[in-house]
């Protein structure tokens, strides 16, 4: 959907439907930490992006960009989580 930048009365309604939306994501992602399964499929997904671990592969551009590409995932997740977890 294009907004009309002149249009106040579109611009004042995007903004609500993000605020709303961004609202039910976090409340989505506080019903699944508030499950002992769902702490535990988070931290399992987390461990996968290999957040916490190097990226860089010696000689290997492609394979660096792809676990690079991974561990911006799990950073992404840890993000969404925190700041879910700050509006708790």
């Amino acid at each position: 959907m294009t907004i009309d930048p002149h249009d106040e009365e579109q611009i004042k309604d995007h903004g609500r439907r993000r605020k709303a939306r961004a609202t039910q994501e976090q409340s989505d992602i506080q019903a699944v930490l508030a499950l002992p399964e769902g702490k535990r499929l988070i931290q399992r997904i987390i461990l996968a992006t290999g957040r916490d671990r190097a990226s860089f592969v010696p000689g290997d551009t492609g394979a660096t960009a792809y676990r690079e590409g991974q561990r911006s995932i799990g950073i992404q997740l840890t993000d969404w989580m925190a700041d879910a977890l700050r509006k708790h």
